[in-house]
């Protein structure tokens, strides 16, 4: 049985579609350690996008959120910069603080937010950029991006970045893989995903090494003028963590060696 799902969109100011510059769309879901909504999240606060749209949809989880004390539904969020001035293409970045939760819901959101799209920009939609992370045993300096595509010409043209490497195989879920995949297998326009890779480290909730992995990558790719304050501030401040991680269980385990007795199992 197939349940109809809400997809209410809001539009904060119209667009003149002449107006447009060959529109690329950013997407940037929260998912592991959160690299890819900071990822888009730094280039939407750099370059200055403004709210454009905003997406009810009803299979978003039941969680209300809360920042100073306002009181909000779950929703998605696209903003738009133009770039038209500085002969560049324009933006606009969808982002949200939850993904859709069944899959049928990530199937209904990337069809009809690709319709949406479709709709508003008289079809100029130039290509679909999704942003994640994958998991991998350890970093080593920098953190790769793993490029995969629905179009060849369009991959090879991210792999001639340094720090990339195609992604020859694996699964890519929920609407990271889903969003793009549909926007190029259905016609609309290319679509792409860049996956940085990250470690599954618990005390960490954001990874920005990988999220700024990411921006390079596109800062490169599309000549955005970027601020990357933020995101070495975050770095450095997930090193002091990891750093105190590391000093912690070093003492730990010093002091497990030091308190062997001649009883002790361990030797």
């Amino acid at each position: 049985m197939v349940i109809f799902i809400n997809f209410n969109v809001t539009r904060k100011f119209e667009l003149n579609t002449d107006d447009l510059n060959n529109p690329i769309v950013l997407i940037g879901w929260p998912g592991i350690a959160l690299v890819a909504k900071l990822a888009i999240t730094s280039i939407k606060d750099s370059i200055g996008a403004e709210e454009f749209l905003d997406i009810e949809y009803f299979d978003f989880p039941p969680k209300s959120s809360v920042e100073k004390g306002k009181l909000e539904i779950p929703s998605a969020k696209v903003y738009y910069k133009s770039r038209k001035q500085e002969k560049e293409q324009d933006f606009f970045i969808l982002s949200a603080n939850y993904q859709p939760q069944s899959p049928q819901g990530v199937f209904d959101f990337s069809q009809k937010f690709c319709e949406e799209m479709d709709k508003i920009t008289d079809s100029k939609i130039k290509m679909y950029i999704s942003t994640g992370a994958m998991v991998i045993d350890r970093v080593i300096g920098t953190s790769l991006v793993h490029v995969c595509g629905t179009d060849q010409e369009v991959v090879d043209s991210f792999l001639k970045h340094e720090n990339t490497k195609l992604m020859e195989g694996g699964v890519i879920a929920g609407a990271n893989g889903i969003l793009p995949a549909w926007a190029g297998n259905k016609g609309y326009a290319p679509g792409v995903c860049l996956l940085a890779e990250t470690l599954p480290l618990p005390m960490m909730t954001l990874d920005p090494r990988a999220s700024k992995a990411l921006v390079a990558i596109l800062k490169d790719y599309f000549n955005i003028n970027m601020n990357f304050e933020e995101l070495n501030k975050q770095i450095e401040e997930m090193e002091h963590v990891i750093d105190s991680y590391k000093k912690q269980a070093e003492h730990f385990m010093k002091g497990s060696r030091d308190d062997r007795g001649s009883d002790s199992y361990f030797r």
